[in-house]
């Protein structure tokens, strides 16, 4: 396990969607919005895979402290769904498009599960959390400026979550070498997932962003979907440092071998009373 792990918080995490603004809830723009919405509309059942691909291994963890610390990966997971199942009923009141995204994801997860061994799933978390932990860290580096632009309880949201996957990014990671080892075929099956798992995440993604094109053109009804309203693969891979991706693939990579914690630091002294109780809403400039 790194050295350099910050402390995994069980937070008791209510936030008040019911009172948000939710179209728009961002004033950077509805490509940046709609992009962060179908990850919103598909967490929740990747986290729920997540969750089950740990407690597969739970009786295998000997290390009590890593066992602890992956029991409070499944508690910041399963709340993180039931904040995201929250505020994804109220985001779909605007967004038809959320309905398609969630049966997306849960159809693709079902059958991994179904058709693949626990190790392999163990190890796609591994790679997902890899992923969320970028996602996290690009998020956490302008966290006020992402603040300053959006309503407060999306806001809340979605920094509450970037901290949450900062502090627990190793987990799994330390779960899969605790119950396979550092050998090379643990170390080649870890990688060899990775790459798979990009491309089905690159896939879900692109599927996803051609489902809000979608919807876009129905409401608007025109010909094609207005540029500014359509994310993108590449503006999704740009929030995703290729330094910190293909760092995955060497064999002596450790997830903490980034230590952010710094920018887990920054958003406990500015924002973490935030989001525990319902945040007073403002509405945003036009």
């Amino acid at each position: 396990m790194g050295a350099a792990n910050p402390e995994i918080i069980k937070r008791r995490v209510k936030i008040d969607f019911e009172s948000a603004q939710t179209n728009p809830w961002s004033a950077r723009g509805a490509a940046f919005e709609n992009k962060l919405n179908v990850l919103s509309f598909l967490f929740p059942a990747g986290e729920r895979f997540f969750i089950n691909s740990v407690r597969n291994y739970l009786p295998r963890v000997t290390d009590p402290v890593l066992r602890e610390q992956a029991e409070q990966f499944i508690y910041q997971e399963a709340m993180h769904t039931k904040e995201h199942t929250r505020s994804n009923l109220v985001l779909a009141a605007d967004l038809p498009y959320g309905p398609a995204m969630d049966r997306l994801a849960k159809t693709m997860l079902a059958f991994h599960t179904r058709t693949s061994f626990k190790a392999s799933q163990l190890a796609v978390t591994c790679a997902m959390e890899h992923f969320t932990a970028i996602l996290a860290d690009d998020l956490l580096r302008r966290q006020d400026e992402f603040r300053a632009a959006a309503d407060p309880a999306f806001a809340t949201l979605w920094l509450w979550h970037a901290v949450e996957e900062t502090e627990h990014k190793a987990v799994c990671f330390d779960v899969y070498e605790h119950v396979f080892g550092k050998g090379f075929f643990s170390y080649l099956h870890r990688v060899v997932m990775m790459a798979m798992t990009t491309l089905v995440v690159a896939l879900t993604m692109g599927i996803g962003f051609r489902i809000v094109a979608r919807g876009e053109r129905k409401k608007d009804g025109a010909s094609s979907t207005p540029a500014p309203a359509r994310p993108t693969l590449s503006s999704l891979m740009r929030s995703i440092s290729g330094r910190l991706y293909f760092d995955y693939y060497r064999r002596s990579f450790h997830p903490w071998d980034h230590d952010n914690s710094d920018l887990v630091a920054q958003w406990k002294r500015n924002y973490a009373d935030l989001g525990v109780q319902p945040t007073k809403v403002k509405q945003l400039a036009s």
